[in-house]
């Protein structure tokens, strides 16, 4: 069982490079956007952590070691924020009607939004050896958004662009609105925080009884 798990993690990290690979077509090959811009994006950056945390995860299963709660505890962050962009994005596409704000929705978009996110849940729920987190992971997933949302506001003036529609204050009209988006996704992340918080307190298979079986 350790060598499928290995298997699947290192099929995920393939994939997610890949992906992250096709998605920067955009500064390598036709020009058309900056790669500063790029990695501003929320989904780009929680995806790259997600390469890193696999690359970990992988040497971390060939060494045999034990998981402990940092660990499950940075699986449980990286998790929620891959599934919260998911949401948004999909929160983006059906909206984007109304903003007269056009979406295009290459494979590397597809894979980076819904492939990933659903493999890191699966993975998070299912591979052994996670710890019981503390209830206070919820709020600490706050940590990297907050620092995100300060980087973005202080930088899209500054640029003249911001990732993602919701959080420009001219779009959203003021800086009111964009406070009020930012508490709508900050509710979120706890929320998705909060229900893998309590998933790892629920019993999950050893390996040792995998081997069993």
């Amino acid at each position: 069982m350790r060598i499928l798990f290995i298997v699947l993690r290192l099929a995920a990290l393939v994939t997610t490079v890949s992906a992250l690979i096709s998605r920067a077509d955009c500064v390598f090959t036709t020009g058309s956007c900056r790669a500063s811009n790029l990695l501003s994006y929320f989904t780009v950056e929680s995806n790259l952590a997600f390469v890193a945390l696999l690359v970990y995860l992988l040497f971390h299963a060939i060494t045999k070691r034990v998981e402990d709660e940092r660990l499950t505890s940075v699986r449980a962050l990286v998790t929620t924020y891959l599934i919260v962009s998911g949401i948004t994005f999909v929160f983006l596409i059906v909206n984007a009607g109304l903003a007269n704000y056009g979406f295009l929705i290459p494979t590397s978009e597809k894979m980076l939004h819904f492939v990933v996110p659903a493999y890191a849940l699966v993975d998070f729920l299912l591979v052994p050896g996670r710890r019981r987190l503390h209830w206070g992971t919820a709020l600490i997933s706050l940590g990297f958004p907050l620092l995100y949302g300060i980087y973005t506001l202080v930088r899209g003036p500054a640029v003249g662009w911001y990732p993602y529609i919701f959080l420009d204050p001219q779009w959203a009209g003021s800086y009111s609105a964009v406070a009020v988006y930012a508490a709508i996704l900050a509710g979120l992340i706890v929320a998705v925080s909060f229900a893998l918080t309590a998933t790892s307190r629920l019993p999950t298979p050893q390996l040792g009884r995998l081997r069993d079986r």
